[in-house]
């Protein structure tokens, strides 16, 4: 680029040169006037020639000939060398960095991304899929307000309120609606992925994540949060750092593998680390283990599709809604809106809020509504002048969970004997991070069973108090022997793509009620999985990816999840309660079973009869139909009981953990997977 620079400057000292020279030149030998001289040195520059002026004598014509040899070479030249400058490469990337620099500096409270790699694809992923979806959804609103208002005015005979309604007909055409993807700024060191993004139509600045200039020019001064998801940890600890020292307000989120660099990586200053293996862990779990309580949170915080979502309601000080009960504000009626927890003032929780609940200053309501509805209802929350007042974020500790082991053992053959006996259990299979991480947080008195094909595996989980099998979890006797025909689910968690798909082929063959969850180790395994049969497929680095936004964008939601499902520290747990059609709540209302008087719990969601559909946080007259489920939070103490009185059991288990939906899926899958086979076999 020097090279094309110091051309350039050349080629316009040897313009000032020429024409110059040939103003002068056709003034003293043609006698022209000055304006004259300029209109001839131009148009035989040029080539032009309208023939207008001409050189009349042999000397002037000689001149000529030198300014057209000299001349238009130094013209060409200049052309060549300008175009070369202006428009290469190099200089569209730098026209193209500082258009970039001047929307950055106009951002403020937005949000930095900084690495390359899956885990930041999948979640920049999310950030465009929810934006497009979101301005779908703010279309669709606009025109249905438009319509009522419109009919409004058509029925309004008077003036003043005709030309207020005409100013609301037309005045969402005026308003932008900002989405995430609008206070998002990339920072990476991968060119070629920048230039991906780029053309996505995304900020993004080149350079490394540790460097203070970097981070400066991803205008961190005025940033709300970062997520930091680097490939080398220790990259990732100098990141932290770097984004503290630059904001001590940044709210920080990391993502890390090591137990003791994400340790280290709190204590340089990120509020939340996020380990990706242990996440999947965790969700695979709840995934199998409490497969509604599942749904029920996935529908509402990640899944783009569903028509609810939950929201954060920030009350300050000027917010209309203080001293206000629940029932006055009317948020199921005005917005279709219900609220299933309150973070305090003081930083704890609330869950499950009754009607009379008074609101309080600096108070955050988590609110389950409609796409469509949020923005009203932040509008309603927070005066429109809101004031921004940035606090020092809180920083969440790590919790290593305690790892629960027997006193007892059991043999091989003395597992094989008991699970003999066992029915509705859950069988746990595999061998990977994940399934190590996910085995760490059950208790062996739980009715588990664990299969692996790691002998060394084998041996530790048998250690705890484990009933284990140690064999191929592909084998059909193996599966057997884990008692797959009479077990509730079957998480499965392996490295080998094809054994996994091949332990879910056959599990399925064996039991068409076990519902089975597994991880696919790459997203081409997502479909194949789905059409072997199985009914959840986790994928980590989505997980993960959805799990760091959660914790950056809506962290006091994040914060409120982590409490509630099943939680040590604070002994609360979300469970499910199955209404079979010989359960005694059947026919009885919410505010009958008078469930907060007796067990401290709170209902938060029921999903309905057969299916994948919930009703979030139902009002205290809703009468329970058979075959819901209740979705409710209580203290660990308290759920035996409470499960007990829900079915007239303790132990009873559901008949299967599968729904309707998940039954028909997997029918369609098989017959596609018959049809495919058919296919291939008359093509042979």
């Amino acid at each position: 680029m020097s090279d094309v620079r110091r051309q350039f400057r050349t080629a316009t000292i040897l313009i000032i040169i020429v024409v110059p020279l040939g103003i002068g030149g056709y003034m003293l030998i043609e006698g022209r006037s000055f304006v004259e001289a300029v209109w001839l040195t131009i148009i035989t520059l040029s080539t032009i020639g309208y023939g207008d002026l001409v050189p009349i004598s042999d000397v002037g014509r000689l001149f000529t000939l030198v300014m057209i040899f000299f001349g238009l070479g130094a013209l060409l030249f200049f052309f060549s060398t300008s175009f070369a400058l202006f428009f290469s490469a190099e200089a569209t990337a730098k026209r193209r960095r500082r258009r970039t620099q001047r929307m950055i500096r106009q951002l403020r409270r937005h949000y930095i991304i900084c690495g390359s790699g899956e885990m930041v694809d999948k979640t920049i992923g999310y950030v465009l899929h929810s934006a497009e979806i979101r301005r779908n959804q703010h279309q669709d609103a606009v025109f249905r307000s438009r319509s009522m208002r419109l009919r409004k005015l058509l029925g309004d005979i008077k003036r003043r309120s005709i030309l207020r309604r005409l100013f609301l007909l037309y005045y969402d055409n005026f308003v932008e609606h900002i989405t995430l993807l609008d206070l998002l700024v990339v920072v990476t060191e991968d060119a070629d992925y920048a230039d991906r993004l780029r053309s996505a139509g995304l900020l993004v600045v080149d350079g490394e994540p540790t460097d203070n200039n970097t981070l400066q020019s991803a205008g961190i001064d005025h940033a709300r949060a970062i997520m930091v998801m680097l490939d080398q940890d220790s990259d990732c600890l100098l990141a932290v750092l770097t984004a503290r020292n630059l904001n001590p307000l940044l709210y920080i989120t990391a993502a890390a593998v090591e137990a003791d660099l994400m340790t280290k990586i709190l204590k340089a200053g990120a509020n939340n680390v996020i380990a990706p293996y242990e996440v999947a862990a965790q969700f695979l779990n709840s995934a199998t283990l409490r497969p509604a309580v599942n749904g029920f949170f996935y529908s509402i915080l990640f899944d783009q599709e569903t028509q609810h979502q939950i929201t954060q309601l920030e009350l300050r000080d000027d917010s209309p809604w203080i001293g206000k009960r629940l029932a006055e504000l009317r948020l199921r009626k005005s917005y279709s809106a219900s609220i299933i927890g309150i973070r305090t003032e003081h930083g704890g929780f609330e869950y499950a809020p009754s009607a009379q609940r008074v609101l309080a200053e600096d108070e955050v309501l988590l609110a389950v509504a409609p796409g469509p509805s949020i923005p009203r209802l932040q509008r309603a929350s927070q005066p429109q002048q809101r004031k921004s007042i940035a606090f020092p974020p809180f920083q969440r500790l790590l919790q290593t969970p305690e790892i629960q082991s027997l006193d007892s053992t059991f043999s091989f053959d003395e597992s094989a004997a008991a699970i003999e006996q066992m029915s509705k259990h859950f069988i746990i299979c595999g061998n990977d991070q994940i399934i190590r991480s996910a085995v760490r947080y059950l208790n062996p008195t739980r009715p588990f069973v664990l299969l692996t094909s790691d002998e060394f595996l084998a041996l530790r989980w048998q250690a705890r108090g484990f009933k284990v099998v140690h064999g191929d979890p592909t084998s059909d006797a193996v599966l057997q022997r884990a008692g797959v025909k009479r077990a509730a689910a079957l998480m499965i968690s392996i490295d080998d793509k094809a054994v996994a798909v091949l332990a879910v082929l056959s599990a399925r063959s064996i039991s068409k009620s076990l519902l089975i969850s597994v991880t696919a180790s790459s997203d081409d395994m997502i479909e194949k999985l789905h059409r072997t049969g199985a009914d959840r497929v986790v994928s980590p680095f989505h997980v993960a990816a959805q799990s760091v936004l959660l914790a950056t964008t809506r962290p006091e939601i994040g914060e409120f999840l982590h409490h509630i499902t099943y939680n040590e520290s604070s002994q609360l747990e979300t469970a499910e309660l199955y209404m079979e059609g010989d359960s005694p709540w059947i026919g009885r209302s919410i505010r009958e079973l008078e469930l907060q008087e007796r067990y401290q719990a709170g209902v938060i969601g029921i999903r309905q009869a057969n299916s994948a559909r919930y009703v979030y946080a139902p009002p205290q007259d809703t009468v329970i139909q058979p075959y819901e489920v209740i979705i409710v939070i209580t203290p660990m103490r308290y759920f035996d009981a409470m499960r007990a009185a829900a079915t007239g059991d303790e132990h009873k288990r559901p008949a299967t953990l599968r729904t309707a939906e998940d039954a028909h899926q997997s029918s369609v899958h098989a017959r596609n997977i018959i049809r495919e086979l058919i296919q291939r076999h008359g093509q042979d």
